[in-house]
């Protein structure tokens, strides 16, 4: 009796387990299936998205590939109509051209001017040269002007008088020797307006040791100064240049900032270009102006 009560619990329990079994194989299998289900819902989801971001990407590249067709037409008129709309602006005016800085050049700008009909004299300061005078040049120079002091404001004082017309070729011949200075042009006539280029690659102080101390020899000269800069200057000085009170242009390297420069000189003070430190793109015409060029 025994016996079978012991053989009947082992069976028993042996048809548990194989319910069990069954079950827990039978829910695999579901889930299997139920997995399956989901990642072929999910691949179709994302072969959805796909083709739908390849879709989004085709329209795109058609839209960027019309705005680059446009932008090139609206290049091709802007500089077509750009000689015709600051021709003679500037003519018999003689402007001086500063450049504070050995980074960048300013040749576009000259052009400019020059087809504004201005007639250009260019400076170039060499920054390097200037703040890190050898021994023996300093003694050359302390010795030619005379003085014991600081030599670089000596120098930039006499860059001023010489753009405001005082007779200093002798001066302006020295610094030329010395390769402190380079002058492409004439600078016997007093400059009617003075253009300073500044910029660098680096944060230095070299604004505070030349431009700021030039800026304020050629205002008790009474010559009118506007700031300038191309666009993608790494450290900018148009907010320098805004402290000593001159209007600024900061992408003077573009059309768009050349065209301000020009009407700057014709009387449209104030800061424009591209960067935070612009009140607007460029200058603004008056509806009377804009009736006058038509």
């Amino acid at each position: 009796m025994l016996i079978n009560i012991k053989y009947l619990v082992i069976t028993v329990i042996s048809i548990f387990l194989a319910l069990g079994i069954g079950i827990l194989i039978g829910i695999q299998v579901d889930s299997q299936k139920i997995i399956f289900e989901q990642q072929e819902i999910t691949v179709q989801k994302m072969e959805d998205k796909f083709d739908e971001l390849n879709r989004i990407n085709l329209d795109l590249q058609n839209e960027i590939k019309q705005l680059s067709t446009s932008n090139e037409l609206n290049k091709t008129y802007i500089e077509n109509i750009f000689p015709d709309y600051i021709r003679n602006k500037l003519s018999d005016l003689h402007v001086v051209t500063i450049e504070t800085t050995d980074d960048y050049t300013y040749t576009d700008m000259r052009q400019a001017l020059k087809m504004a009909g201005a007639d250009v004299t260019s400076v170039t300061i060499i920054s390097e040269k200037l703040l890190y005078i050898s021994d023996e040049d300093k003694n050359q120079l302390i010795e030619y002007f005379g003085i014991s002091e600081n030599i670089v404001p000596v120098i930039l004082k006499k860059i001023a008088e010489t753009a405001a017309g005082k007779d200093n070729a002798d001066d302006i011949a020295f610094l030329i020797e010395k390769g402190i200075i380079y002058v492409s042009g004439d600078l016997q006539n007093p400059a009617d307006y003075i253009v300073m280029a500044g910029g660098s690659h680096t944060q230095d102080n070299k604004h505070e040791v030349i431009d700021i101390p030039l800026v304020r020899e050629m205002k008790k000269l009474s010559l009118p100064v506007v700031g300038v800069e191309i666009t993608d200057v790494e450290n900018s000085y148009i907010d320098i240049y805004k402290k000593e009170k001159l209007s600024t242009i900061d992408n003077v390297d573009t059309i768009i900032g050349q065209t301000s420069l020009v009407l700057v000189m014709t009387g449209k003070e104030g800061h424009y270009g591209v960067k935070k430190s612009a009140n607007s793109l460029m200058p603004f015409l008056s509806k009377e102006e804009k009736a006058g060029e038509g």
